[in-house]
């Protein structure tokens, strides 16, 4: 995948191919990724905002909870033993249910799919190894969307649109793949770190709404990079992980 297809493509499951470096058909199956080009807290930050997006149309109590405890882990504030512990406890109910949602149809069927597809994709987001966890969350999260909105005839325009949202999600977080970027120190300590505590601010409470805000600062500060300043500005959507507050911060 070249840069400029990268930047115009809206088949998440083709970036994260290129992200993970492999073209074996089944990534399941892949035992290794050395040719990975993200870190485990990006990926699995990703497969925790695949969640995140359609979670108005999963509530499921135990399933948010695991999202929850796989974030804690790819931020280093939780264990592996407490996402192997989340793996079960999503497990469990799922496999449960597995013979009745096979042999549902119609309204039985419509009434089980928001709890099956949120514990199935809570099941992905807290796999053990974080390629995989990024790469099944995408494609359970758009297909649970088109499944939900199959009744009102709108499944693949529905699973077309999240698609395209995790592409964007995917370039927030990994938008520098193609050119790494650095920031200079005299950008980092201007005014008492102003941007370097914007940014952790941002990170923080998520108020992603303040990135045009850091823009502006980084532009006083003398940042010229219009990579930098372009993303700031764009609409979104942006979530935890994203590659500019990263550089800020200091994450990876």
């Amino acid at each position: 995948m070249t840069e400029s297809e990268w930047l115009a493509c809206s088949r998440p499951t083709l970036m994260l191919r290129h992200l993970l470096g492999t073209d074996y058909p089944r990534v399941r199956d892949v035992e290794a990724f050395p040719n990975c080009k993200g870190s485990a807290r990006q990926l699995r930050l990703f497969a925790c905002a695949c969640y995140d997006r359609v979670r108005h149309l999963l509530p499921q109590p135990l399933a948010q909870a695991a999202v929850e405890v796989a974030e804690r882990v790819a931020e280093g504030r939780g264990t592996r033993e407490e996402l192997h512990q989340a793996e079960r406890l999503v497990r469990e109910p799922l496999e449960a249910m597995e013979g009745r949602w096979r042999a549902s149809r119609g309204a039985e069927r419509a009434a089980l799919e928001p709890t099956y597809d949120a514990l199935a994709l809570a099941l992905q987001v807290v796999h053990p190894e974080a390629p995989k966890a990024a790469y099944y969350a995408s494609s359970n999260a758009y297909l649970a969307v088109a499944a939900l909105a199959n009744a009102g005839g709108g499944g693949s325009r529905n699973q077309l649109a999240e698609e395209r949202a995790q592409s964007d999600i995917l370039r927030c977080i990994f938008g520098a793949v193609f050119h790494p970027t650095t920031i200079p120190s005299e950008i980092l300590t201007w005014n008492n770190g102003t941007v370097v505590k914007l940014a952790q601010g941002i990170y923080d409470e998520r108020a992603f709404d303040r990135l045009p805000v850091l823009a502006d600062a980084l532009e006083e500060a003398g940042c010229q990079d219009t990579d930098i300043l372009g993303h700031c500005r764009h609409p979104g959507p942006h979530v935890r992980g994203c590659w500019v507050v990263d550089l800020l911060i200091g994450r990876n």
